[in-house]
């Protein structure tokens, strides 16, 4: 059985979900993902680019990807976990 501070993780990620997430196609399967964005006064970036973290602990991210968000298609970059969830970088 979870514990409380792990019940709370699971109602914050469900509502995170259903008030900003939005579908991601990657390699052909469906995922819900939401975007992350970083403000310059962060650290060093290298340019603008897009960030999703991917609500599934089914996705396994590997660099090259095939990705489609928003309509357009995307390859994953790099990637790292985020609070326990995949977050893969697009270009």
């Amino acid at each position: 059985m979870a514990n409380a501070f792990e019940r709370l993780v699971e109602k914050m990620d469900r509502a995170t979900l259903d008030r900003m997430g939005k579908p991601v196609l990657i390699n052909d399967v469906g995922f819900v993902a939401v975007e992350s964005h970083l403000i310059p006064e962060m650290g060093p970036l290298t340019g603008d680019g897009i960030s999703l973290v991917i609500f599934s602990s089914d996705y396994k991210p590997r660099r090259n990807d095939q990705t489609v968000w928003d309509g357009q298609s995307y390859i994953v970059t790099r990637y790292q976990s985020f609070n326990g969830k995949p977050q893969v970088w697009l270009e």
